[in-house]
């Protein structure tokens, strides 16, 4: 089976956004002031689970539903966002 890093981009926007991942987060940053990236491991169309995922600012109220907090980027010197998983 072949594997692969693939990149998605989590709009900052206080909404979920749901990406069809057969792997976990292995890594998250942010380039951009209105995006947080992450980078999920891809093991095949085999193994694709539907997941959600949300970003939050520091200091910012958590939803209620959350299950797991995936990392945190650095968007600018006072900006930082932490990219967390929706439970299903």
């Amino acid at each position: 089976m072949t594997q692969r890093i693939f990149r998605y981009e989590v709009p900052v926007d206080d909404k979920w956004h749901d990406f069809e991942l057969s792997g976990d987060p292995l890594a998250v940053g942010a380039r951009r002031l209105d995006t947080v990236e992450f980078w999920a491991l891809n093991a095949g169309p085999t193994l694709v689970q539907q997941r959600s995922f949300m970003v939050v600012g520091t200091g910012q109220e958590l939803p209620d539903n959350w299950h797991r907090h995936w990392g945190t980027a650095h968007a600018g010197p006072y900006v930082v966002w932490h990219l967390l998983e929706r439970v299903r």
